[in-house]
């Protein structure tokens, strides 16, 4: 039988020092990805996140900070793409405005469609590409490095998300930027 304790030596409720509200925006793929063939790159999108988090104290200056977010549906030719993410960071206090992060995420990528088909071209020549009739949900995890700015209760924070960091073949890259307000835990029971 598998049993978790949550005595006071293995978790301690004290050490949340904070908690944080974020709302930001979500590059995906930034200067990677073309919707056709003959368009440019993709750049800046407005792509709204919202997200949730906790600071776990380990030490003055390191700290765990798990974090639960969620990118608002966008509806791109007859295709909807839903984002969740699961992040854990390793928190570096490196002054007391900046703060560096390490660490990963769990992306739950849902596309859903009303299916159909659509003619691209692949190299010289064009081929037909079906839209499925139903809901599909990629999984992927990845590297996240980033920097937070922090004046009193707030912070301004980039982050990089690595897709496929040990695959050079593979890798993409996407950036969210977000503000964030953050409150202590004892402020939510007043």
């Amino acid at each position: 039988m598998l049993s978790i304790s949550l005595s006071s030596s293995a978790f301690e409720l004290e050490k949340i020092s904070k908690l944080n509200l974020q709302v930001g925006t979500w590059l995906e793929n930034y200067q990677q990805v073309r919707a056709r063939d003959n368009d440019a790159v993709n750049g800046f999108e407005l792509r709204p996140y919202l997200g949730l988090g906790a600071k776990y104290q380990l030490q003055q200056k390191m700290a765990i900070i798990p974090e639960a977010g969620w990118v608002l549906p966008q509806n791109k030719e007859a295709v909807t793409k839903n984002i969740f993410f699961l992040r854990a960071d390793f928190n570096y206090a490196v002054k007391k405005w900046l703060d560096l992060k390490i660490g990963s995420s769990f992306m739950m990528q849902s596309y859903s469609a009303e299916g159909g088909e659509d003619r691209l071209r692949n190299g010289d020549e064009t081929e037909v590409y079906y839209i499925p009739p139903e809901r599909r949900t990629a999984y992927n995890q990845t590297l996240d490095l980033g920097a937070e700015f922090i004046h009193k209760n707030m912070g301004l924070r980039f982050q990089t998300h690595i897709y496929a960091w040990n695959e050079s073949d593979e890798r993409m890259y996407s950036y969210s930027l977000s503000y964030l307000y953050g409150f202590g835990p004892q402020e939510l029971f007043k």
